[in-house]
């Protein structure tokens, strides 16, 4: 589970869906083995900002650069490789096993043989404890299973970086501390990670940096002693009063 350089450049991003505007000129940088944690209200287009740097939504304006390269529609299947994707609701395809959900991408995409795909997944199922769930459909699992299968799925073409969306809003109590563990580790082993999170002790914690989003805009950012000790904005210091 190791990770290679990684450089992140957003410039501008602004996504609106109809009159609606939800990102409104974001400028963001993201570095090797960060660790961002994206804290804002509902409806603060936290979201929508990381599914515009994966492109599972179009920015309308602005640019993403991964590497040096501007991410645009002719070039996001290759960017996507270095850039795993995990989601609050797990998005496993629901008639395949879990074998065939880890191995579909790598194997449909010429990167791995069928062979070479089924022995990480197999590598990686032991990790996490679930070998034994290798020919079993994704209905048969817990909500906290899904989750750790999404993650190792995300895994599996050895991403440069992972983007989590609120992994853990959709489960139960002790399904949350098994997919904070696992994603502990990585951390650990060096990921480069962005997550959007409601735990806020899981925020102090893992952060590097903590970005807070307000009306599609960051308006605060900085190291998790900075931002929950000393918050600058009047905003931030009326958020964290209620989720504190």
């Amino acid at each position: 589970m190791e990770n290679t350089n990684t450089d992140l450049k957003i410039r501008n991003l602004k996504k609106s869906f109809g009159k609606n505007k939800v990102l409104n000129g974001i400028n963001f940088e993201l570095t090797e083995g960060e660790r961002v944690v994206v804290l804002g209200p509902s409806g603060s287009g936290k979201s929508t900002f990381l599914r515009c740097i994966n492109w599972m939504e179009e920015p309308t304006s602005g640019e993403i650069i991964m590497d040096g390269e501007r991410v645009t529609a002719k070039n996001i299947r290759k960017i996507r490789r270095n850039l795993g994707m995990v989601f609050q609701h797990f998005n496993l395809i629901n008639n395949l096993t879990v074998m065939e959900n880890l191995t579909l991408a790598p194997v449909k995409l010429h990167l791995m043989s069928r062979v070479a795909a089924e022995k990480r997944a197999m590598e990686l199922l032991r990790h996490i404890g679930l070998p034994a769930k290798a020919g079993a459909y994704p209905a048969s699992l817990s909500g906290g299973q899904k989750q750790r299968v999404a993650i190792i799925r995300a895994m599996m073409l050895n991403p440069e970086a992972l983007l989590f969306d609120e992994p853990t809003s959709a489960l139960d109590p002790e399904s949350i501390g098994d997919v904070l563990s696992l994603i502990r580790e990585l951390a650990e082993r060096g990921m480069t990670i962005m997550i959007v999170t409601h735990e806020m002790s899981f925020a102090k914690e893992i952060a590097t940096r903590v970005v807070f989003l307000d009306k599609g805009k960051i308006i605060e950012e900085g190291t998790p002693e900075e931002f929950f000790n000393h918050p600058k904005t009047e905003r931030v210091k009326e958020f964290l009063k209620k989720v504190l």
